[in-house]
């Protein structure tokens, strides 16, 4: 093999891995914001209601089954989270105990 032939190829691996963390990192962006957004209705809602909704579609968001989909889970009368999956092994998920993204999933403080 050629020296020119292995630059093009180590070339081509290197631009592979670029480009696979870029879109990753601009999933995680868009996925982090939309959840952004739907915190916000919750806490409008809570503020408005006295209480957490009970799913998304009672604060007008249509609930996705797809690789974008966002997960809120009502975990006691004042806590919630909100999730969304980015690999088999990794999700990030905000906690309204803490009002922060965490990676992974623990119990309500």
């Amino acid at each position: 093999m050629t020296v020119k032939k292995i630059y093009i190829i180590v070339s081509i691996i290197i631009l592979t891995i670029l480009l696979f963390f870029f879109v990753k990192d601009k999933r995680e962006r868009d996925l982090t914001q939309r959840g952004e957004y739907v915190i916000e209705r919750i806490e409008l809602f809570r503020k408005k209601n006295h209480r957490l909704p009970k799913d998304l579609n009672e604060i007008d968001i249509m609930e996705e089954e797809n690789s974008n989909a966002l997960y809120y889970d009502i975990r006691n009368d004042t806590s919630y989270t909100v999730s969304f999956i980015m690999s088999i092994d990794y999700n990030k998920t905000y906690y309204s105990d803490t009002k922060k993204w965490e990676n992974g999933y623990r119990d309500i403080k």
